[in-house]
Parts: C-alpha cells; sequence; structure tokens
C-alpha cells in the first residue's frame, strides 16, 4: 500500500512496493513535460520545463516554468520517492535567461499527487520475473 509522508521541504511517497522497472516506467509517463534527463542508475528522473499553473502545458516561452524531479530512494523494495519541483522566472529584457526562484513545494505536491495517482492505478498483475537480476 502506498503511504505519504512530509519531511521538512521534501515531499514523498512512500512505502512503495512496485518493482523498481514498473516504478521507473511510471514515473516517467507522469513527469510533466516528459523526461528530459536520467541518472545513470536510472534513479532520478528529471521532467522537462512545464508551466507551473498547468502539469501537461510545456513553458515554451513563458514568464515562469517549473522542472520536476524524481528520486527513487532504497536499495530493494520497498521504495522512497522524493519529489522536487523547482520554479524559475524569466529574467528581464531577456527572452532566453531564466533565474531560479527555488523550490515550491505546492507544485511538487501536485507531481507527487499524479504520480501516486499512476501507481496506486496499476494493475495487480505483478509478474514475478519483472524484478528478476541475474547478475
Amino acid at each position: 500500500m502506498l503511504g505519504v509522508g512530509c519531511a521538512s521541504s521534501v515531499v514523498s511517497i512512500k512505502e512503495v512496493t512496485l518493482p523498481l522497472a514498473v516504478v521507473r516506467k511510471i514515473v516517467m509517463e507522469n513527469i510533466p513535460g516528459g523526461t528530459s534527463a536520467e541518472s545513470m542508475n536510472g534513479r532520478e528522473i528529471t521532467g522537462e520545463y512545464f508551466d507551473p499553473k498547468n502539469l501537461d502545458q510545456p513553458a515554451d516561452d513563458k514568464k515562469e516554468r517549473a522542472q520536476a524531479k524524481v528520486i527513487i530512494l532504497g536499495s530493494r523494495r520497498p521504495y522512497q520517492l522524493q519529489v522536487i519541483a523547482t520554479l524559475e522566472r524569466r529574467r528581464k529584457g531577456s527572452k532566453t535567461k531564466y533565474d531560479t526562484v527555488g523550490e515550491d513545494r505546492a507544485l511538487a505536491k501536485k507531481v507527487r499527487d499524479r504520480i501516486k495517482t499512476a501507481l496506486a492505478n496499476r494493475p495487480a498483475d505483478l509478474n514475478v520475473i519483472d524484478d528478476f537480476r541475474a547478475f
């Protein structure tokens, strides 16, 4: 079962018992703007820039833009997901340069809720082979 916990400025989803490959796939499909970058081990997933007022709207030339990052913690199940949303505002007189305003906890909660819903709606047809690694 999925639980939600909050510590300081970190927004997280705790007790994710799905296989890592499934968790990664769900995060990549539900991170706003789609995936833009992924760490070497596949546990840090960064999304494209998006409009902070609408998670599904790209931030092409908006005054404000946001970017979400999801970090999958834990060496084995259950995993914990941390969600961070960073807000940026365009510099005056510039069309392409942005300054970081800071982390937006409310926006991170929206992203977390979207991912949490997708995790909860995953069919229960889990296959043991999904999480099998030979080495």
